[in-house]
């Protein structure tokens, strides 16, 4: 779906929009809103993101730490993309979630990869290092 989100020969609106529907991880989810999103009205995009921003903030509560997922949310791939790109106030308020819910984590789950413009994996820790930080915090709550 990533490579699609840069597709500009065809109408890919309803796809977007099923995907959006049928996925279960958000980062998957902001893709599809980031294809639709180019199709879409702003009134039709604030309704996925009302779910998904609903969602967003359920994460806490069933997924503590979900570090990944977040780092693929603020990524330059995602949500800073959608929020400079559109400006819609829907982007901007999932982005402040997000980030509010980045920043209530612990240190030692943040920063270890993101994405960059295309969508591809930059690591920012080397896996080792990643490992040894996320081992050292769980060791410690037990």
């Amino acid at each position: 779906m990533k490579a699609l989100v840069f597709c500009e020969d065809i109408d890919l609106k309803e796809f977007f929009l099923k995907a959006f529907k049928k996925e279960r991880y958000l980062d998957m989810r902001l893709t599809a809103v980031r294809g639709y999103a180019k199709y879409a009205t702003e009134k039709e995009v604030e309704k996925l993101m009302s779910k998904f921003t609903e969602i967003l903030m359920k994460r806490p509560e069933s997924t503590p730490y979900n570090y990944q997922e977040y780092e693929l949310l603020r990524s330059a791939f995602g949500l800073p993309y959608l929020v400079n790109q559109y400006g819609y106030a829907c982007f901007i308020q999932a982005y402040e979630q997000e980030e509010q819910q980045y920043h209530a984590m612990p240190d030692a789950f943040k920063g270890h990869f993101t994405l960059d413009e295309r969508g591809d994996r930059v690591q920012l820790r080397s896996l080792g290092e990643s490992k040894k930080m996320l081992d050292e915090f769980l060791s410690r709550g037990k």
